[in-house]
């Protein structure tokens, strides 16, 4: 599956809410990020090709900024604590993807 992705994935450990909608929100742990989707950890389970609503804090300097946007399930997994859940982002504002990008490129320094 590693050489399928469009766009190298980096190592993360954060909170990620996700929303359905009608003050539905789930929290999740994301295990992976790249400019095109996360990977996540999830307790529940989630129809498969869901589509949500994200949202995550990353550090640009000094700063914390928020990253939202529309995501869809692309592929899942049973894990041992629950849902191991592959998710593509979706309708990115550009001012949103310049901040991903920045925290990506922060990420290959390390």
């Amino acid at each position: 599956m590693d050489n399928q992705r469009k766009a190298k994935r980096f190592m993360i450990h954060q909170m990620i809410e996700i929303s359905f909608g009608k003050e539905e929100f789930m929290a999740c742990e994301g295990l992976n990020l790249s400019e095109t989707g996360m990977l996540c950890k999830m307790n529940t389970e989630v129809e498969f090709h869901s589509r949500f609503y994200l949202l995550f804090e990353v550090p640009i300097e000094s700063e914390m900024m928020e990253i939202t946007c529309e995501a869809q399930m692309v592929h899942y997994k049973k894990v041992e604590e629950g849902w191991e859940v592959g998710i593509s982002f979706h309708d990115i504002k550009p001012s949103i993807q310049m901040i991903l990008k920045k925290y990506i490129q922060s990420l290959e320094i390390k």
